[in-house]
């Protein structure tokens, strides 16, 4: 019985080291500088051809007069639009998107965080670049220094040189997370086929660790979101990474926020590789993705956070571009009353505690069948420690073991014990726990959430263990208080569990150890009550007081 409790614990130590690889937490540092133009001797180099189908090939057959002379700004420039949600910066050299951040979200020292790698854009391209497939128009693009024109939220640009002409403009939403893209390309007076890319990075660039970034591509297809991590891009040939699917929706995504381009339908094959850059001797990895477009259809791009408000406003398909992994159905619903309880308390450490009870007590009627089956077998371990003595030196291929088995399951028939009643329960709450786990690791409501003064962030771990520590304080007091059945030898592996996940919880996130601590305190009230009133003490007590009763009237 207690091995299937033990067994219990480890199936949930499993499910927790797989969210925490899937979902790990990230740390914050100091805030990125403001991404400065890149000068003459910096290199950007030239993304590679990308080989794009015909779906949009009727925009060659266009005629687009190229202007005589060339259109070419003499100095770089920067257009700056800032809206109540962020701060973006175009720069006129490659029609390049040079800065976004978001005001509602902090780095540790309270500035709003950066989404574009500075760094890593400079050395292999900056997002929404222009590329057609075409080796010398890409070549020019990438430097070219473009004539823009702003209207309050909008600011077109126009190249021509060589038989090259570009026209590219962005309108930014001062009320959303999302901007309309127009671009246009044409040589020598024919419209050609082209994609706009999202390269060098993407993410909260306060992260420490560049690996601690969840680079994931995400993109629509079949009407459902998927996502594959770009260290897991199919290899296509001797040192290339790469995915070519046809979707509507694609784009790139960090733990918290999202980027994405968002199509009315799939104009080409999306293309997505894998790109590295070296930042002193460390080797980053980042996701390049090409979208191909239509001149004649704007392309929505979101660029925030993954939140199902703001997802919901550019697009209604959106949220779905949430992951709560294989324990949404419970996860789902948990957000919602956590956030509905913090709508009221304004404390998401209290609001976790005060759902951590209601789903105690929800759980209590199995609580209590665990506690009922572990009497009943307390009551018939002597009996079944004489069948156990008695068949021990039978043989594994014994035959009469099988009677051992048709003994114990009629012991159990007769008194009415299941022998999975005891472990069955805690298995059951493993769910609730994974869920508890991923509601922690995605929500970007919880993100720099604090609870008390030395909890500042639920999102990451306890900086002084406090709440690992009173966890695995806790675990003791409910061993020492649930009957059992164990041996001492056992008795001592159980005990180790305690330690075990105390240390496992010191980088686990702090709302996780509050939901379990929590847990683990309302645990010890139920057993206490179910001490006092479902003990066999305590039923036998009752039993003579009904007799006594009985025997009075």
């Amino acid at each position: 019985m207690e091995k299937r409790i033990l067994l219990a614990f480890i199936l949930s130590f499993g499910v927790l080291y797989g969210f925490r690889a899937l979902y790990a937490p990230t740390e914050p540092q100091t805030a990125v500088p403001a991404p400065s133009q890149p000068t003459s001797e910096e290199s950007v180099p030239v993304p590679a051809p990308i080989q794009q189908e015909s779906a949009n090939s009727d925009q060659s057959q266009a005629t687009v007069p190229v202007p005589e002379g060339g259109i070419r700004a003499e100095n770089p420039e920067e257009f700056v639009f800032d809206t109540e949600l962020y701060t973006a910066t175009v720069s006129n050299v490659g029609g390049g998107l040079k800065s976004f951040r978001l005001k509602a979200y902090k780095d540790a020292n309270g500035d709003p965080i950066e989404l574009i790698d500075a760094d890593g854009a400079s050395k292999v391209g900056w997002p929404l670049a222009v590329v057609t497939g075409d080796k010398a128009v890409d070549e020019a693009l990438v430097t070219a220094s473009y004539v823009g024109r702003r209207d309050g939220q909008k600011v077109e640009m126009e190249f021509a040189a060589d038989g090259i002409y570009v026209r590219k403009s962005l309108q930014f939403d001062p009320a959303k997370y999302d901007f309309q893209l127009s671009t246009s390309v044409s040589k020598n007076g024919n419209a050609i086929p082209h994609s706009v890319v999202w390269q060098g990075g993407f993410g909260d660039q306060s992260v420490t660790a560049p690996d601690a970034l969840t680079k994931n591509v995400v993109y629509r297809t079949a009407g459902e979101f998927e996502r594959v991590n770009i260290d897991g891009l199919p290899v296509v040939s001797a040192g290339e990474e790469s995915l070519e699917v046809m979707g509507d929706r694609v784009g790139v995504e960090d733990q918290y926020f999202l980027a994405m381009f968002l199509l009315p339908k799939a104009t080409g094959p999306v293309k997505a590789e894998k790109r590295d850059y070296a930042r002193g001797e460390e080797q980053i990895s980042t996701a390049y993705v090409a979208m191909p477009v239509d001149s004649s259809v704007p392309t929505l791009v979101y660029m925030g956070p993954k939140d199902e408000r703001w997802l919901r406003q550019s697009d209604p398909q959106l949220p779905a571009v949430i992951d709560y992994g294989f324990f949404g159905v419970l996860a789902q619903p948990l957000i919602v009353a956590l956030l509905w309880l913090n709508s009221y308390i304004g404390n998401f450490g209290w609001a976790i505690i005060i759902l951590t009870i209601v789903i105690n007590f929800v759980l209590f009627p199995l609580r209590l069948k665990q506690q009922v089956s572990m009497q009943k077998m307390q009551k018939i371990q002597p009996q079944m420690k004489t069948l156990q003595d008695r068949y021990k030196k039978l043989k594994a291929n014994d035959p009469r073991r099988a009677q051992v088995q048709t003994e114990m399951m009629n012991l159990y028939k007769e008194h009415g014990v299941n022998p999975m009643g005891g472990c069955l329960p805690l298995l059951l709450q493993i769910p609730f726990f994974a869920a508890i786990w991923t509601m922690l690791s995605i929500s970007i409501e919880l993100r720099q959430a604090p609870w008390m003064l030395w909890i500042t962030d639920l999102s990451r771990y306890d900086p002084y263990y406090v709440l690992p520590i009173l966890m695995a304080v806790s675990m003791v007091i409910m061993q020492k208080m649930t009957p059992t059945t164990v041996d001492p030898s056992q008795a001592k592996i159980m005990m180790i569990m305690p330690l075990v996940f105390a240390v496992m919880f010191l980088q686990a996130q702090s709302g996780l150890a509050l939901y379990w601590l929590t847990s683990n305190v309302v645990g010890i009230g139920q057993q206490f009550f179910m001490n006092q009133y479902w003990t066999p003490r305590t039923e036998a007590k009752l039993m003579r007081g009904q007799r006594r009763g009985s025997d009075t009237q």
